[in-house]
């Protein structure tokens, strides 16, 4: 929130952005609320995404650490509602958790029918995860086959897995923690243009990928497993904050969405 010279809150010195109050909107009409404060914040967080141009590219985001159920659930940018299935366990500010057996959450994001600037050579899929996991279970995906894979499976061994709409590539982890904002990308059409990035930094590639997916994914995304062609599959026992999906990122621009996104985190408290 953001105070005046007497400690009383100033309002901001330009408007609220129209995609901010239509996000408001819509978690309004899904039963949720949105505190003057909490909409400061998101506010800053699109204004910052806009002024990088990560915002054009990214199709849309799932923003978990929210002050509610229908908040967390009612993704920012297209203002989907998805679904929370075998009760993921919520704590407001910080994140959505998930016992690794059951639970899980639909996104209702369908990379083959929802994507608009997400592409088959040109796709990418990020999650901010707050819980340190050894095992190789997946944060955020899903799979249809044929090397249409879009999925992350951080690991605190010092490898983390991506799936760019690829077969798997492995890429070494600056530190062992999976905690922490890990994006897999694909820039083009070959197995060399898939890379991946942990906080911004990009991340050397220890394997390449065999295959390329020649289409986007047909199943919803789930976060906190993957979806295997209609399945929740690799169920992962986690806290995740943030996800989202798009096309891929310039260097610079990586670097701004992790920024943008820890000063989220930071604002709400739930930074790792």
């Amino acid at each position: 929130m953001r105070l005046g010279n007497n400690g009383v809150y100033a309002p901001p010195t330009r408007a609220f952005d129209s995609d901010v109050l239509a996000w408001e909107s819509a978690v309004s009409g899904n039963g949720g609320t949105v505190s003057l404060d909490r909409r400061v914040i998101v506010d800053q967080f699109v204004f910052s995404e806009k002024a990088s141009g990560a915002w054009a590219l990214t199709d849309d985001y799932w923003v978990l650490w929210g002050e509610n159920a229908a908040q967390s659930l009612t993704s920012l940018k297209q203002r989907r509602l998805a679904t929370a299935v075998n009760s993921p366990a919520l704590t407001a500010n910080r994140d959505y958790s998930f016992d690794g057996l059951t639970s899980y959450i639909d996104t209702g994001f369908v990379p083959g029918s929802h994507a608009v600037a997400l592409a088959t050579n040109n796709a990418r899929i990020a999650v901010y995860e707050r819980t340190d996991v050894s095992a190789g279970t997946s944060a955020i995906g899903t799979n249809s086959g044929s090397g249409r894979q879009l999925r992350i499976q951080p690991r605190n061994d010092r490898s983390g897995l991506g799936y760019s709409n690829n077969s798997i590539g492995t890429f070494t982890l600056p530190l062992a923690d999976s905690r922490g904002y890990f994006a897999a990308a694909r820039g083009g059409a070959a197995v060399t243009d898939a890379n991946a990035y942990k906080n911004g930094v990009m991340l050397a590639r220890r394997i390449d990928p065999t295959s390329m997916g020649a289409l986007l994914p047909i199943h919803s995304v789930h976060i906190g497993a993957f979806n295997n062609a209609g399945i929740a599959a690799s169920l992962r026992a986690s806290g995740v904050g943030l996800a989202c999906i798009g096309a891929s990122l310039s260097g610079a621009q990586e670097l701004a969405q992790y920024t943008a996104v820890q000063v989220f985190a930071t604002a709400v408290g739930a930074q790792v």
